[in-house]
């Protein structure tokens, strides 16, 4: 007999049974959320890598019109491109265990990652509106976590 796949709506409304335990679900129910959450942080640790390699001389520069490239060759932007990946890997392992909505709005938490990054590793600074804006988005994603069942 052939398995048939279970709909997102199935897997998020499915309720703890005796056997499994509470602890399994709310550990399930909340790995995806998990992976979410690191993709975000993978994905901050790739726009540093990648801001310290556009910034470092490349190990070769290529003549006027292709110069542009040489960034490319840089071991900095070769680690950043090998974090995206690894972030776009859990990002595809998150999504068939999420709503759309849901990951989307909590992938936001980049935006508060990124320049906390910049202002612990590369020393910019971060205008008050800035963080204030940055607030607002912890606020959000917070709300989008939580209401989460």
């Amino acid at each position: 007999m052939a398995k048939t796949a279970k709909s997102v709506s199935d897997m998020l409304q499915r309720k703890p049974s005796t056997s499994d335990g509470a602890g399994r679900f709310i550990a399930r129910q909340w790995f995806p959320i998990g992976l979410v959450l690191l993709n975000a942080l993978l994905s901050t640790v790739a726009e540093v890598l990648l801001k310290i390699g556009a910034t470092h001389p490349p190990a070769f520069v290529l003549p006027a019109p292709i110069g542009f490239v040489s960034a490319v060759f840089s071991f900095w932007v070769g680690i950043g491109i090998i974090a995206y990946i690894g972030s776009l890997s859990l990002w595809l392992v998150a999504l068939p265990r999420l709503p759309l909505h849901l990951a989307y709005g909590l992938s936001s938490t980049v935006h508060l990652l990124v320049p906390l990054a910049c202002w612990l590793v590369l020393h910019e600074i971060i205008p008050l509106g800035r963080l204030l804006g940055m607030f607002f988005i912890l606020a959000g994603t917070l709300l989008l976590g939580f209401s989460h069942e």
